[in-house]
């Protein structure tokens, strides 16, 4: 697809067209060359070949393969039954304890839902998992998917099931493509004697909810997805423009695209791990607390607990700080109408307030003077560590140049604890400044290519704030930076087994319901309470 010496070089046959309907839900938002190589399933890399994570288990494949293999079961069992059931299924996986336990629920609600359904439709008889059809047989080598179970009723109405791991959601336009692609897919498939009516249902495996996506004939499918997804389908396939992003991850040309940042050795790891992964400073402080949270919400289990509230006033604040900054805008704190005008709408009294109070701290110490141009707030960076074989992700919370020409990020962090005393402080507890001392160490500078550049870190509290700033010309500094990532990367580059590590931190957890550990710091408690 690329001009020789331009970008990676391919093999295979690129005019084979494999378009699903994930595909039309999710590639028009991100990458444009990531979707065309991703609907060319047949087309790989001569440069380079992304190794698979075994160790991420595909939780919704199992879900379904199991759920289906249990239909009879469920017409002939009772519950306590089923589960037995359940259990002797999965014993032929190999699974993660936090998995184990959403999958078994998950199957449970798959089945109720199977059972709504029937009630409704009659009997329902799995025609097909995965379809795949040709929708114009003058052009073979186009061919549409949908990764669904396909179930037939007597009366003449197909069904297609959408699998989401959280609660079930009414339509709305992110799974409107989805719905009209399943639909038109269903509609194509034989035998289509005495189809009549096709529906698309998204499954909630959480709770069993259902929601219906689409509900008409064969000829309704097929006008809508000429009229509204073909279009959307012709643009991924023709798209050639690499956007690095979210799909970087799970590219297949990650470590050979030209337009992710070069950053070999940025881990700081000896040798390559076990598979090709992603990895953002976040990821690590989470790991570092506990294996098994970090893998489990990198595998998509829902959260179960609210978020924290110094998580929320965390995120709302930088919101409003990359509304303000994407706009030039110089934050003061006499402009209170201003600050205002940029809070998220839909905040209740309580959390603005606080986030009010700590935003106003921020307007003290905004950097966007007199002299400094904005690159970018909120940007992230994706960059390829060759020698670890891992994508790296970033997200200064603010780049820009000062006064003086030269290139800065600034992260902005809020605490309810007091300010760091010096530098070093602050080095040793936000782990985003060695992070980012090692991004700028690697040689990033943004679009903005400046010999000179500076990290600044901006604590804000709700009665005080304070910038601590680091010259990138200290080669000890850097090397102390490199050390501490590669510290925190090292057991986590080469995990397989995710195990829970109980604390304190449990009762925070997102995905503590999935965790067969979560309560077992607060039953080291009860050991030393009196009766």
């Amino acid at each position: 697809m690329a001009a020789p010496g331009v970008g990676p070089r391919y093999s295979g046959q690129s005019d084979l067209l494999r378009v699903s309907a994930s595909d039309v839900q999710r590639l028009p938002h991100g990458c444009g060359l990531h979707g065309a190589l991703k609907v060319r399933p047949k087309l790989k890399p001569t440069d380079w070949v992304r190794r698979r994570d075994d160790a991420q288990t595909f939780v919704l494949g199992i879900v379904r393969d199991v759920s289906l293999r249990l239909h009879d079961v469920l017409r002939s069992s009772d519950w306590e039954s089923l589960n037995r059931a359940v259990q002797i299924e999965l014993s032929q996986y190999q699974l993660h304890a936090g998995d184990r336990n959403y999958i078994v629920r998950a199957i449970e609600n798959y089945l109720n839902c199977h059972e709504t359904s029937e009630s409704e439709l009659g009997t329902l008889r799995l025609r097909v998992c995965d379809p795949m059809v040709v929708p114009d047989t003058s052009f073979p080598s186009n061919q549409l998917t949908v990764w669904a179970p396909v179930y037939d009723s007597e009366s003449g109405v197909r069904e297609v099931r959408k699998l989401r791991f959280g609660q079930a959601r009414p339509a709305a336009k992110d799974t409107e493509t989805w719905a009209i692609t399943a639909a038109h897919i269903a509609g194509l498939f034989r035998p289509r004697g005495n189809l009549e009516r096709i529906r698309v249902v998204e499954v909630g495996l959480i709770d069993g909810s259902m929601e219906t996506l689409f509900d008409g004939s064969p000829s309704m499918a097929e006008s809508l997805y000429a009229a509204k997804v073909f279009p959307i389908a012709r643009k991924i396939a023709t798209s050639n423009k690499p956007t690095p992003g979210n799909s970087c991850g799970g590219c297949k040309i990650a470590g050979c695209c030209t337009s992710l940042e070069k950053l070999d050795g940025f881990l700081g790891q000896s040798r390559k791990g076990l598979a090709t992964r992603s990895v953002s400073a976040r990821d690590l402080e989470v790991y570092e607390k506990c294996p098994a949270q970090c893998y489990l919400i990198s595998n998509n289990l829902p959260p179960e607990s609210n978020a924290p509230p110094s998580s929320r006033r965390g995120r709302v604040i930088h919101e409003w700080l990359a509304k303000a900054h994407m706009s030039s805008y110089g934050c003061d704190p006499s402009d209170l109408d201003a600050i205002d005008s940029n809070f998220p709408p839909d905040l209740d009294e309580g959390d603005y307030l606080d986030s009010r109070e700590y935003v106003t701290q921020h307007a003290v110490i905004c950097p966007l003077r007199e002299g400094a141009r904005v690159i970018g707030s909120e940007v992230s960076v994706y960059g390829y560590d060759a020698q670890a074989d891992v994508v790296v992700v970033s997200k200064p919370d603010l780049l820009y140049v000062d006064s003086d020409d030269t290139f800065v990020i600034r992260e902005t962090k809020t605490t309810t604890l007091s300010l760091p005393g010096n530098t070093q402080e602050a080095f040793d507890r936000f782990f985003a400044v060695p992070w980012l001392l090692n991004l700028i160490g690697s040689g990033y500078r943004g679009p903005y290519k400046s010999d000179k550049a500076r990290l600044e870190l901006e604590v804000l509290t709700s009665e005080d704030s304070r910038v601590f700033s680091w010259d990138l010309g200290d080669a000890r500094l850097l090397r102390m930076a490199k050390a501490e990532v590669r510290l925190r990367a090292k057991k986590w580059h080469r995990d397989t087994t995710w195990n829970s590590a109980p604390g304190e931190h449990c009762r925070r957890c997102p995905v503590r319901g999935w965790c067969p550990d979560a309560n077992a710091d607060e039953a080291d408690d009860d050991q030393f309470r009196l009766p």
